[in-house]
């Protein structure tokens, strides 16, 4: 192996050091956030998940039309959408903070640390798991009216209405498409900078 090819620590900068050395997923930002993007996207599935329900699940749990019939998992998947889509914008930006410079100072590498690991956080776990438990029990119906009847008696009411907040399937899935565009859009134009 030549010597030019070499690792030499010394072409790193010392949040880049500190950052290999601590950040607990140790993805650039920018993926991470294309992470958080596509999780934000997969939300827009909730809509087409209870269009496509069996006529049997239909006439058992909605009145009307389940895709404007509000739901507490399509709030669900809501949150995780947004949680995600919020925790990839700032991911964003703070990769373009650090491109962009100035070398952060020595506390600074410790905030945006910090930063990073709960944007993270919020991104994949928060976002995550509203989008995958809530997509799930929207999907629930597509099993039959059976396994409806099984996730109840086991305390879980996958179409329970939601009377305080009118958000639905439909409005889910377009505020999961629009935020998760937004960041995967984002990382675009950072990474083109």
């Amino acid at each position: 192996m030549s010597d030019d090819t070499r690792f030499d620590p010394t072409d790193r900068s010392q949040y880049e050091l500190a950052r290999a050395a601590n950040i607990v997923v140790p993805l650039s930002p920018i993926r991470k956030a294309r992470i958080c993007g596509t999780l934000a996207l997969l939300g827009a599935l909730a809509g087409p998940l209870v269009a496509t329900l069996p006529p049997a699940v239909r006439e058992a749990n909605f009145a009307g039309s389940p895709l404007v019939t509000p739901l507490g998992v399509a709030a669900v998947v809501l949150v995780g959408a947004v949680a995600a889509g919020g925790a990839g914008l700032a991911l964003v930006a703070l990769q373009r903070r650090l491109a962009r410079g100035p070398e952060p100072s020595d506390d600074e590498v410790w905030t945006f640390l910090a930063l990073e690991d709960a944007l993270t956080g919020v991104g994949f776990v928060t976002g995550g798991l509203g989008v995958g438990v809530g997509l799930s029990l929207l999907a629930s119906g597509h099993w039959g009216v059976e396994a409806l009847e099984e996730l109840r008696r086991s305390g879980v009411e996958p179409y329970l209405p939601l009377s305080t907040f009118p958000i639905t399937p439909r409005l889910t899935s377009a505020v999961a498409l629009t935020v998760g565009l937004a960041v995967l859009a984002a990382t675009v134009l950072v990474d083109d900078d």
